[in-house]
Parts: structure tokens; C-alpha cells; sequence
């Protein structure tokens, strides 16, 4: 005599058959940030188009002084436009597409010396730092004003076009990479040598300005206080000058919209 099965039994009997006979769910594989970022810094600077998704995440960008020799302004490396950077690119390229959030904020990290040297233009005058900026520029050389006004002169735009800029490149991106997800690939200005080869940046600077230093005999600069302070006050303020110019200009030429 065969016992009655349970229903609890039955149930337990039918479920893997049911299973079976289920079509399969696919799972999206995770998302590979580091992979993303590698394949873009596998391409030159040089080959990446510049559109109108890296337009508007270049106006987010966030300026720093880097301490390193003289000091030079760079993109901030650690959240570059602001606390969990990829949540403000998707909303500023309106997507909830994560990998090209990350993709076009990585191709921003190569793109801005060459926005900066040639692509970008604006016009010299005064200017607002956004507000929740403006606690960075607080010491008085860096020409900020009490309402967080900038004064933009050409004499600042001739300097950053002339700029030597460090890029991380596909051979170092690893190091940057291992410190985590709140840490991008971002350029900065050379602070040892930021205009040239001159051992004293000062030198380049007046050069690029049409203002040389006198030579002696041997043809060496003449040291000349005055002017130093200048160009070096000058230097400091490259530091709110670049931060002005990613949050208002433009690009010189019609950009070209992306399709990949």
C-alpha cells in the first residue's frame, strides 16, 4: 500500500522540473570601471573627439593647486566634479548609462590640454567662480575677490594655452586606478617647469608675454625682484584663471556629436 503524498512533498517534487522548463534569466555581467578606463587611455590624447558630452562635463571639472616644485594648477583627481563625480556625470549627460558616464568623463581626463591649449576660447573679463568653489580660492594671491569674482586678463589665457600639462598615460593609468572609484585619471600643470625649459618659470612667463628678462654677457636672465613678484603673483592666479576658463568657455569650432 502506497502512502498518500503530502502537498508540501508534491510542491517540492514539481519545483525543479518547473525550473527546468523555465527559459533562463540572463544576468548583465557587472560593470568593469578599470577596463573602461583602460581601453580610453589606450587611445592618444590626440585621436579622442571632443563633443558636446564632453563639453558639459568640462564646465563641471574642479581645479586644484598642485604642490609639487613651484605649484601649478590641475583637475582635481579625487572627485573631479564634486562628491560621487559619476552620479553628476550621468545627470549631466542625462543617462543612467554608467559605462559611458564613465567612458566620457575618462576621454574629458585626455581631452582638457588640448581644450585648453587651442580648442577652447573665451573672452578676457570678469567672471563668477560657482559658489560652492569658491572656499578653495581663499588666500590672497589667487586673485579671487570678496564676491568670488575673477578677473580673467589675457595675459592669463596666453600662459594656459603656453601651459605644459602631465597626463597619465596607459602605461601609469594603474596607479591610479588601484586608489578606487572616487579617483580619475586627471591632468596637471608641470609645477617644475610649467611654461618651458627655463630652470625659473618667471623666465618663460615674461617671454611668453613679450616682456623678456635682460641678458648679461654670458647670456643669462638678470635678476629683477620686481618683476619676479610680478610673475609669480601672475602664476598663482592660473589657478582661478583655469578654473574660469572650464566653467564658461567654449569650444572655438562646431563639435562634432559622438556615436559609439
Amino acid at each position: 500500500m502506497v502512502a498518500a503524498m503530502s502537498p508540501k512533498r508534491r510542491s517540492l517534487l514539481i519545483l525543479p522540473a518547473s525550473l527546468l522548463c523555465a527559459p533562463p534569466r540572463l544576468q548583465a555581467a557587472p560593470l568593469d570601471r578599470a577596463a573602461i578606463i583602460r581601453r580610453v587611455f589606450k587611445t592618444p590624447a590626440a585621436a579622442v573627439p571632443y563633443g558636446p558630452e564632453h563639453a558639459a562635463l568640462m564646465r563641471l571639472l574642479r581645479v586644484l593647486w598642485v604642490p609639487v616644485e613651484s605649484g601649478a594648477p590641475g583637475i582635481e583627481f579625487e572627485d573631479p566634479l564634486g562628491p560621487d563625480s559619476l552620479s553628476i556625470a550621468r545627470a549631466a549627460l542625462k543617462t543612467s548609462d554608467d559605462a559611458r558616464a564613465i567612458r566620457r568623463l575618462a576621454e574629458v581626463g585626455l581631452l582638457v590640454p588640448r581644450y585648453v591649449a587651442a580648442m577652447g576660447g573665451l573672452a578676457p573679463g570678469r567672471y563668477a567662480l560657482p559658489a560652492e568653489m569658491t572656499p578653495a580660492f581663499d588666500f590672497p594671491e589667487s586673485g579671487v575677490d570678496a564676491g568670488g569674482g575673477f578677473v580673467l586678463r589675457e595675459e592669463h589665457l596666453t600662459l594656459l594655452r603656453a601651459a605644459v600639462w602631465r597626463t597619465v598615460d596607459k602605461d601609469s593609468i594603474e596607479s591610479v586606478l588601484r586608489e578606487g572609484a572616487r579617483y580619475w585619471p586627471m591632468p596637471y600643470i608641470d609645477g617644475k617647469r610649467p611654461y618651458g625649459d627655463s630652470s625659473y618659470y618667471q623666465i618663460d612667463m615674461a617671454r611668453l608675454l613679450g616682456e623678456p628678462y635682460p641678458l648679461d654677457a654670458q647670456g643669462y636672465a638678470l635678476a629683477d625682484p620686481a618683476k619676479d613678484a610680478r610673475m609669480e603673483r601672475l602664476h598663482r592666479e592660473t589657478f582661478a584663471a583655469l578654473q574660469v576658463f572650464l566653467a564658461y568657455s567654449s569650444a572655438r569650432k562646431p563639435s562634432r556629436p559622438l556615436r559609439r
